[in-house]
């Protein structure tokens, strides 16, 4: 066995990494949040006007600006910050693991004064700092290569996956909701069809669109991730304690890269769970998951 992964996570390298991630991915969420926030507000706003029945046209107007501002502006800009933090957080992973790096899936790995600019943004000592050097891989120790890599990586997948899924699902269930709002209003206040798209509709376009988005890109990265943790599931349920085999070793040390592709095409895509959603079950979570991690470590290396 190497030294273990959760030891060597916590070398300063690894660690400013881990800081420049964070730091990129929180820039993704500030942007994710201004949008959720100002698309809120507009339906919120579509709400009064509704009751008010002043309005209509500028609000729907100012509606679909918006929605044009956060879909084709917004979310461009999002996606670039988000391919910044998956490379980053690609970086990290190889040098920890101990993979070699693809160009071909990744590109180019970000220049290192990139990294040192943006891991000096982290405040040292903050809630995020701390997570980091708490560490966030779970002990390996005495276990052969690459079993330690693939326990990571199902961490990894299985965790992320059970997030967006209940998220994806909370989601719809406000869409729906909110949908239902809109025509219980026009029934209060009996509206016209028209006043009812005009006045509650278009304010919450931006709205229902950022839920529709959101809803179909957490489930399909929701489902990826789940079908590339069974795969890894699978094989570390077939494994053995002791020296592994070189064939197996060859044919282990491939799927940790390949699973390492899935893990990295996942990340690239913009959609993301809020930093509330995330505190909210972090616990449970990861009550759980260390757990299984620890499962799999006593019985292959017993």
């Amino acid at each position: 066995p190497r030294r273990p992964i959760h030891e060597r996570q916590l070398d300063s390298d690894m660690v400013r990494l881990q800081r420049a991630a964070a730091v990129s991915h929180r820039r993704g969420q500030i942007l994710e949040a201004v949008r959720n926030t100002v698309a809120i507000l507009m339906a919120g706003a579509g709400l009064i006007v509704s009751f008010v029945g002043r309005g209509h046209p500028y609000l729907a107007a100012l509606g679909v600006a918006w929605f044009g501002l956060s879909y084709f502006f917004l979310r461009r800009l999002m996606s670039k910050t988000t391919k910044q933090g998956a490379v980053l957080q690609e970086q990290f992973d190889t040098a920890l693991f101990h993979l070699p790096w693809r160009h071909t899936v990744a590109g180019d790995p970000v220049p290192d004064h990139d990294v040192i600019r943006l891991a000096r943004a982290m405040p040292v000592g903050s809630t995020r700092d701390r997570r980091i050097t708490d560490g966030w891989y779970d002990p390996t120790t005495d276990m052969h290569f690459p079993y330690d890599v693939l326990i990571c990586q199902e961490q990894n997948l299985a965790w992320d996956a059970r997030l967006r899924r209940t998220y994806a699902t909370l989601v719809a269930a406000a869409a729906a909701t909110w949908v239902v709002v809109g025509l219980l209003v026009g029934f209060v206040t009996k509206s016209a069809v028209p006043a009812i798209l005009l006045g509650f509709y278009a304010p919450s376009l931006a709205a229902l669109q950022l839920a529709a988005e959101i809803w179909t890109a957490q489930r399909k990265v929701a489902e990826e991730r789940e079908h590339l943790g069974k795969v890894l599931t699978s094989e570390l349920r077939k494994g053995t304690p002791g020296p592994i085999g070189q064939t197996t070793q060859g044919r282990l040390e491939t799927l940790a890269r390949d699973l390492q592709d899935g893990v990295f095409r996942t990340r690239t895509d913009a959609a993301r769970v809020p930093e509330w959603y995330y505190r909210l079950h972090r616990r449970t979570d990861e009550q759980d998951f260390m757990e299984t991690s620890e499962g799999h470590r006593l019985r292959l290396t017993k």
